[in-house]
Parts: structure tokens; C-alpha cells; sequence
């Protein structure tokens, strides 16, 4: 795999996968949601590069999450895309019922019909879907093209946290 593509998915499993658990607090719980929803969308973005339009975000994210999400998700694609909108550009969980520490309770619906999502077990399926999809993603070809394809363009590009230099060139 190339060495671009690698760096990528390392920044992605340091700032995600090892991020987000540190967010599922009384506190916090709320916006590990939303990173879990941006991760998702960010994954989905390496699958089809070249699509476009205003639906092909949307289609990204579905099409992620029928391909990689355990099957129970499958059937919620829709849901969660607009709960992604929702949570982006508004806070709003739509048609979700959130909650932490109470997997018991996880994908089942309350009395006004929210699905409820417990963080740590929609956690554990965005994790399963990460690994799913770099497991795939370290013996296609084809998922490697696309990836970088992505990885280069103005839409995609990389995703990392360091020190940025900051050249001072004195008054203009």
C-alpha cells in the first residue's frame, strides 16, 4: 500500500478511532455522535471519488454503510445520513434517541418511535466498519486507485494534527 494511503489511515485511527472514545462522557457523549457521522462520511468519500452532484455525499455515506456497518445498520442507511445532517448542520439528532452507557437499550425505539443509538455500541460499528474497510481497502487495488484518487483532490485531501510553520515574512 502506498505510503500516503498509510500515513492517511494512521492519522484516521489515531484522531477517530482513538479520539472518540475519550468522548463518550456525560459531557460529551453528544459530540462523539457527530464524530462517529463525520468519520463515516469521511470513509465513504474514498469510495467513489468521481461521483458528484448534490446526492453523491449522501451516496457515499450509504453506500459505507451498507458495505462496511454490521448488517443491523443496513437497514438505517437513509436514517443516518440524515441524521448526519441533522447533527452537522444543526445539532439535531432527527429521528435518533441518544444515549450512553445503556447498550440494553441500543436500536430499539422509544414510545414517540426514536431509534435509539447507545455511543458505545454505535462506537463499536463504526470501529468494525473502519477496520472492515482497511482490511479491504490493504489488498484491492482498485479501492487503493480510488482512495488516492480522493486523497488528491481538492474535495478529499488528508487529514492530520501536528505543528504547522508559520513563516514570518515581516510587514507587507
Amino acid at each position: 500500500m502506498d505510503a500516503k494511503i498509510r500515513r492517511v489511515v494512521d492519522w484516521f485511527c489515531r484522531i477517530y478511532l482513538g479520539g472518540i472514545p475519550q468522548l463518550i462522557k456525560d459531557e460529551t457523549a453528544f459530540l462523539s455522535f457527530i464524530c462517529m457521522l463525520a468519520g463515516t462520511e469521511a470513509l465513504g468519500g474514498y469510495l467513489d471519488p468521481e461521483a458528484s452532484g448534490p446526492s453523491a455525499n449522501g451516496q457515499r455515506f450509504r453506500d459505507f454503510v451498507t458495505g462496511y456497518f454490521p448488517d443491523e445498520y443496513h437497514q438505517h442507511a437513509s436514517d443516518l445520513w440524515d441524521f448526519r445532517n441533522g447533527m452537522a448542520h444543526g445539532f439535531s439528532p432527527r429521528c435518533f434517541a441518544l444515549t450512553h452507557h445503556n447498550s440494553i437499550h441500543h436500536l430499539t425505539k422509544t414510545r414517540d418511535g426514536a431509534l435509539i443509538l447507545n455511543a458505545e455500541d454505535f462506537y463499536a460499528a463504526f470501529l468494525h466498519a473502519a477496520k472492515s474497510y482497511f482490511a479491504a481497502l490493504s489488498c484491492s487495488q482498485e479501492l487503493q486507485r480510488k482512495f488516492m484518487m480522493r486523497l488528491e483532490s481538492r474535495a478529499g485531501g488528508s487529514f492530520a494534527v501536528g505543528f504547522v510553520d508559520i513563516l514570518d515574512e515581516g510587514p507587507a
